[in-house]
C-alpha cells in the first residue's frame, strides 16, 4: 500500500505540474551537472526476521539540465547495505549496486530552491536474495539460507529539493528483488549545474 501511495503522488506531480513549468523556459541553468551523496536506509519488509537495521547507501550521478524544459535526466550508479535481525543475535546483510538512467521534472524553482519529482530504472545486482529461511542446528554458521546473489530491474521513484544549486536532499523507494527492497533518503552534494 505505501509502495502503490508513493508512486501514485509521483505520477500526480508529473502529471499537474509539467504543463505549468513547461509554459516557463526561460531557466538559465549550466547544462551539465554531477552530484555526489551518501544517505540513510530502512528496509522495506521484515520478511520473517524480527527488525530491520538502518543502513547505508552512496551515489553519483551526472544530469544534463535541458534549456527548454524543467527536466533533468542522466545516469545514477549507487550501492546499499542494510542488515535484517533475528531474536537480537544473529543478522544478515542484505548489499546491491544499481546502475539507473534517472530523470526530473522540476516541479518548483526559485532563486535558492528546487522541488522536484522524478524516477529511476535500470539494474540492480543483489547479493542475497528471498527466499530466506532459518536453520540452527549446525553452530558453525550464521543458520541462514537465501536465494545466494541475483540480478533484475530496478524501478525507483523518488521526490526531493534541492538548496542553494548545491544541497540536494532525495527520498527515494528501490522496488528490486524482494529481500532488497528499501527506502532511502539522501544528501548529495552538487558540482555544476546552478545558474550561469
Amino acid at each position: 500500500a505505501m509502495k502503490r501511495l508513493l508512486l501514485l503522488s509521483i505520477m500526480s506531480c508529473f502529471a499537474c505540474c509539467l504543463p505549468a513549468t513547461a509554459a516557463n523556459p526561460g531557466r538559465n541553468v549550466r547544462a551539465l551537472e554531477v552530484e555526489i551523496g551518501a544517505g540513510a536506509l530502512f528496509g522495506g519488509e521484515k520478511l520473517d526476521f524480527d527488525k530491520n537495521r538502518m543502513g547505508v547507501s552512496l551515489l553519483a550521478e551526472a544530469r544534463y539540465n535541458m534549456a527548454s524544459l524543467p527536466l533533468d535526466v542522466g545516469v545514477q550508479v549507487s550501492g546499499s547495505m542494510f542488515h535484517r535481525e533475528v531474536q537480537s543475535t544473529r543478522s544478515l546483510k542484505f548489499k546491491s549496486l544499481n546502475v539507473l538512467a534517472v530523470a526530473d521534472v522540476n516541479i518548483f524553482r526559485a532563486r535558492a530552491i528546487s522541488i522536484f519529482a522524478g524516477a529511476g530504472f535500470g539494474y540492480a545486482l543483489c547479493g542475497e536474495t528471498a527466499p530466506v529461511t532459518f536453520d540452527n542446528s549446525q553452530g558453525e554458521w550464521g543458520g541462514f539460507s537465501t536465494g545466494g546473489e541475483k540480478s533484475g530491474i530496478c524501478f525507483v521513484p523518488r521526490v526531493g529539493v534541492e538548496l542553494f544549486h548545491r544541497l540536494r536532499v532525495t527520498f527515494d523507494y528501490r522496488l528490486q528483488e524482494k529481500a532488497n527492497r528499501h527506502f532511502d533518503v539522501t544528501l548529495g552534494f552538487v558540482i555544476g549545474g546552478g545558474r550561469k
